[in-house]
């Protein structure tokens, strides 16, 4: 076994697609609702990193509306895909590096999101990366989306670690969040959300660059020693 392993939020850490994603929530948000509500900071604040299900039931519930969750979902799809077609997605500074880094190690990785699993796919297939990752947990195989820590949790036990060996790279206030839930050493990464925003991150970096191996593992230590774990 391992002696850890690491998770990766998928927009905004893995792929350069944050932009792109909060477009198409933002058309979803906009054409579902017929105009009468659009993509403002405290909303964003509230769904970004969240399920479909969490963000429908909030849209119905504050402004009288009756949407349905498969509706939005599929709607949201195709504006991700109307929307990197003009504006395509790329991979994040230091992430294939970081990638490569992991392999050679044999430090096990797994993709953690509140997507659904057809738009990871969708990145995935576009970026060709698709090989890279044998180990997906999406929003499918869940029943609740962050900052609920389901989603880290079910990585862990697919990526046969206990949750204080793994460390989460988030980019979202409710995935910083739903890591520390899960027990997990979590790492905000900046842009969509600011450093003060993610400060319950136990480290907030601005990107993958600066991240080794050796980092990792002497976050780890520290934070494992820290409890008494040899």
């Amino acid at each position: 076994m391992a002696y850890f392993g690491v998770i990766f939020d998928a927009d905004g850490v893995l792929f350069d697609s944050e932009r792109q994603s909060l477009a198409a929530l933002y058309l979803a948000i906009k054409e579902m609702t017929s105009g009468r509500v659009e993509l403002g900071p405290d909303l964003l604040a509230f769904v970004c990193g969240r399920d479909d299900n969490s963000i429908v039931d909030h849209l119905n519930r504050q402004h009288g509306l009756s949407i349905d969750t498969a509706v939005f979902r599929s709607h949201k799809i195709d504006c991700y895909r109307r929307v990197i077609a003009d504006d395509p997605i790329t991979v994040t500074p230091g992430a294939l590096s970081l990638l490569d880094q992991l392999e050679a190690a044999k430090v096990p990785y797994a993709i953690s999101t509140a997507a659904v699993r057809a738009k990871i796919d969708l990145s995935l297939s576009v970026l060709g990366l698709a090989q890279r990752f044998p180990i997906i947990t999406s929003l499918d195989d869940v029943s609740a989306g962050k900052p609920d820590p389901a989603v880290f949790l079910l990585s862990a036990k697919r990526l046969g670690l206990s949750p204080d060996r793994l460390i989460v790279f988030e980019d979202s206030i409710n995935g910083v969040v739903a890591a520390n839930r899960a027990g997990m050493y979590s790492v905000g990464v900046t842009g969509t959300f600011t450093r003060e925003q993610l400060s319950e991150a136990r480290q907030v970096i601005a990107d993958l660059r600066s991240i080794s191996v050796p980092l990792l593992e002497n976050w780890l230590n520290d934070s494992l020693h820290s409890k008494g774990e040899p």
